[in-house]
């Protein structure tokens, strides 16, 4: 016989943890059909001497929800090997919905994911109303990647309690009502759903996002319906405050998990600046129940995070009070409020109190990035602790007389969150944890960590190795493919899926960001291109070749299957 496609002579990194091995593997109608040694022949035969192969990685937390609407392919994460990928993260997304709410659902998205408004209203196509129309209309319009879809739980409480989701919980027949549409979406191929408690995550107008109202009576109630049908997940933003894990939220994780009897992810384990092995005391806290049985892991990404921000979308301050009422304001009305001399009082109480999630007056990692006047260009790359130095101010009012001279146009960059290495590698070493948190599709205009897979490679496997490329290929495939029950993939093994990616060792990594101006209506977005990918492969067909797009959208919209 012919097979389909045959990667010959390579050496073979089956996603298990076992060690890499040198032979050929077949492809047979979208299959996996033979690893190792292999002697027929082929129609498609690909060289793999001096590259790795290996299942394609999952993207456990992504935010493409809209995205998908306009682009197929989901950049940037098609160009680093990765092959499935999970949305509908943190509560927020786009169904259900009704026609008339859409621009509630989409102030969410800026408010936590600071997404361009202008962007969500004009590309998403909102043709749907149910979870169910939605999940149909992605399928008929094909993707590259295969995708799996969270409901939100934002937006289901707002389709059932309309705009009081932000101020209460459900009552019984509310609930009765949520369990009924939930169940129908889970029935239409929903995998779950998510939800966030922290308080930075503001929804329209600076109210509370409608999920960190929800009670534990209508979480259970939910929870009740992926126990019956004993399939799913659940993905939760839990986390306060980096660092410290309140007794609610331990409680909450916990119910969450024992109402369901399914996996729950957890946002997040993530380093910075004085919380020494604060983590550690955290997977303490946890790790007892999970050798009880209980399957939750924490999430951690591989990377440095570098925030880019400006004041027109101000999410790095949206857990304080005082910036409020900051939120989803017309520009005069936000210049005007940063001018206040009550506004600035505030901000300072805030900050003295540490009220903000990670950002806390350090005014030495926050950058000037990006100003318009010349004037200002000397104030490039300085820290808004020298300008304040520099102008013989407090660094809260250097800050806000910058933006708004700026007209709000300011852009500053903030690194807080694992700028230590050496905490990152201990963290992403952590057997109980889960590496995803790219945010891909989110934050637009702020990051791109959607290549966490090849920085992983490149850093901690080739440049300041600290895991072996074993040991770093399961936890980016065979690791989330079973927390997410996609027991066809994330293996390299005869039957599975043929999801699978090709790299070269020696080069694989990341490229620099880039700007580019794609978004619906020319807004501009920051991206990430890989180097060292050499095929990618969903389905059997050959997606990527030496980073070149081959045409094909192979990917299909998953459906949670029962244990």
């Amino acid at each position: 016989m012919a097979y389909d496609i045959l990667i010959e002579n390579t050496q073979i990194c089956d996603g298990s943890g076992a060690p890499a091995y040198p032979g050929s593997v077949a492809i047979e109608a979208g299959k996996i059909a033979a690893v190792g040694k292999v002697s027929e022949s082929a129609r498609r035969k690909l060289n793999g001497r001096d590259l790795v192969v290996a299942p394609g990685f999952i993207d456990p937390h992504t935010h493409y929800d809209a995205q998908i609407c306009w682009d197929p392919l989901l950049t940037s994460s098609c160009w680093h090997g990765i092959t499935t990928v999970l949305m509908g993260n943190c509560g927020v997304g786009i169904a259900p919905c009704r026609p008339a709410d859409k621009e509630v659902l989409a102030w969410d998205l800026v408010n936590v994911e600071a997404l361009p408004y202008e962007v969500l209203i004009q590309g998403a196509s909102w043709e749907w109303e149910s979870f169910g129309d939605y999940l149909a209309s992605i399928a008929r319009r094909g993707t590259v990647l295969n995708t799996a879809f969270l409901v939100p739980l934002s937006a289901l409480r707002f389709y059932v309690i309309g705009e009081q989701a932000s101020q209460r919980a459900a009552t019984p027949a509310e609930i009765e009502q949520m369990v009924r549409l939930f169940r129908e979406a889970m029935n239409a191929g929903a995998y779950g759903f998510s939800l966030s408690m922290i308080k930075r995550h503001m929804g329209f107008q600076g109210k509370p996002l409608a999920s960190r109202l929800a009670g534990k009576d209508e979480l259970a109630a939910l929870c009740h319906v992926m126990r019956e049908l004993n399939r799913g997940v659940i993905e939760i933003a839990l986390m306060k405050q980096i660092g410290t894990m309140a007794e609610d939220e331990l409680d909450l994780l916990l119910h969450l998990a024992r109402e369901s009897s399914r996996p729950v992810t957890w946002l997040a384990l993530l380093d910075m600046p004085g919380l020494g092995d604060a983590n550690q005391r955290i997977l303490e806290r946890v790790r007892p129940f999970m050798q009880q049985g209980l399957r939750i892991p924490p999430q951690v990404t591989p990377r440095p995070v570098k925030m880019y921000y400006d004041l027109r979308t101000p999410s790095l301050c949206g857990e304080m009070p005082s910036w409020r009422p900051a939120f989803n304001r017309s520009r005069e009305e936000q210049i005007a409020l940063y001018r206040s001399d009550a506004f600035r009082a505030q901000f300072r109480d805030d900050l003295q109190a540490r009220r903000g999630a990670f950002f806390n007056g350090q005014w030495d990692a926050v950058t000037v990035a990006k100003v318009s006047r010349n004037e200002h260009k000397p104030l490039l790359n300085k820290s808004i602790r020298e300008v304040a130095e520099l102008q013989r101010k407090h660094p809260v009012d250097a800050f806000l007389d910058l933006a708004i001279a700026e007209n709000l146009e300011l852009g500053i960059t903030v690194q807080l969150i694992n700028a230590d290495q050496n905490a990152v590698a201990r963290l992403i070493n952590q057997p109980e944890v889960m590496i995803g948190l790219s945010d891909a599709g989110a934050h637009v205009s702020q990051h791109c960590e959607a290549g966490s897979p090849t920085y992983m490679l490149r850093e901690w496997v080739y440049n300041n190795p600290v895991m072996s490329l074993e040991t770093a290929v399961k936890r980016l495939t065979s690791e989330p493919a079973d927390f997410l029950g996609l027991s066809s993939k994330g293996r390299v093994r005869p039957g599975l899926d043929a999801d699978l990616v090709i790299f070269d060792p020696a080069s694989v990594g990341t490229k620099p960001l880039e700007w580019v101006n794609d978004l619906p209506g020319g807004a501009p977005r920051l991206i990430e291109h890989s180097q060292g990918i050499i095929w990618s492969i969903i389905g059997g067909e050959v997606v990527f070749a030496n980073n070149e797009y081959q045409g094909v959208k192979p990917g299909r919209v998953l459906r949670p299957t029962a244990d």
